[in-house]
């Protein structure tokens, strides 16, 4: 009976990721951070990052609501978390850069600092209280 209850999660889970892919666009047409030639299975890890890393959805940054992701217009620059997220990438990739050195070494191709090392889960950033070292 187990086995057959893990056998229908990963079917729903399965079918649930093929769905969601097949609503997300081939080709990528404002890609102004990560490369141009990014491609729709490296994507979409990076996305369910911030989804997790800062409990949002895609449209907080797209333009489009509800589930059906084939009606979000991906390229447009219309929202300003947008242009927040992009400033925010170079920023964490520039932080990377500089911290790689120091401590224990990040585990093989994972970064040291991520969305989450600030947000905690949430949109605006968390700090710690108080302002003294």
């Amino acid at each position: 009976m187990r086995r057959l209850v893990i056998l229908a999660v990963a079917g729903v889970a399965l079918a649930a990721s093929t769905t969601l892919r097949a609503q997300i666009p081939e080709k990528f047409t404002n890609l102004q951070v990560l490369p141009k030639t990014t491609t729709r299975a490296e994507i979409l890890p990076v996305m369910r990052g911030f989804a997790l890393n800062l409990g949002i959805r895609c449209e907080h940054c797209h333009v489009g609501e509800g589930n059906d992701l084939s009606k979000f217009d991906f390229a447009s620059d219309s929202k300003p978390a947008k242009a927040v997220a992009r400033q925010m990438m170079k920023m964490v990739t520039a932080l990377n850069a500089e911290v790689a050195g120091i401590g224990d070494p990040a585990p093989a191709g994972a970064p040291k600092i991520t969305c989450f090392t600030c947000h905690r889960g949430t949109v605006k950033p968390l700090t710690a209280p108080g302002g003294g070292g």
